[in-house]
């Protein structure tokens, strides 16, 4: 499975819309992870893509639609992976929590937004991933987003990439966080 990863997107679609361009035709799943979790429909429209399936979690700058849960388990039952916006879990001071609940959850990958900063780091056997704000970013210039590659053999690890978004041609290109 191929998986967009986007956060914090505050009701700005502008920078949806080159991701959603660029990769809408080649993943499997759009993660939104809240603060915006409604734009991923109103910019595929403006972006004139056909989206995969679309999940999303409630962040703190979201209300309104009830079946907005704070955490979502997708993947496989071989494969759990966490979903949560990461401000119930104390996001922007420590890692234990956001990996507790995903170790509570049984998965081994768990995606978070609300710090508004690009960050991976495997914990204690999980790998927690923060995509950064694809429309207010912290710490960088530009704007931000993942894809993640989740093998389907569980022995094998998560492949991910970040890219950002930019301005005039060419306005997505990989960055390397290391």
């Amino acid at each position: 499975m191929r998986i967009l990863v986007v956060s914090d997107s505050h009701h700005d679609i502008s920078c949806l819309v080159p991701a959603l361009r660029k990769f809408a035709g080649s993943v499997d799943l759009v993660a939104h992870l809240g603060d915006g979790a409604d734009d991923i429909g109103p910019a595929a429209r403006l972006a004139k893509v056909r989206l995969p399936r679309v999940e999303a979690v409630r962040g703190n700058g979201d209300d309104g639609d009830p079946g907005l849960w704070p955490r979502r388990l997708i993947g496989s039952a071989d494969r759990p992976i966490l979903m949560l916006h990461g401000h119930h879990e104390g996001a922007n001071d420590e890692l234990g929590r956001i990996v507790g609940a995903a170790e509570a959850s049984g998965a081994k990958l768990v995606l978070f937004g609300h710090t508004h900063r690009p960050f991976f780091e495997e914990y204690r056997g999980i790998l927690a991933l923060n995509p950064g704000s694809i429309s207010r970013p912290r710490g960088r210039e530009r704007p931000t987003f993942a894809v993640v590659e989740v093998p389907e053999d569980p022995d094998k690890w998560f492949e991910t990439r970040f890219y950002e978004v930019g301005t005039g041609i060419g306005r997505i290109r990989e960055i390397d966080l290391g």
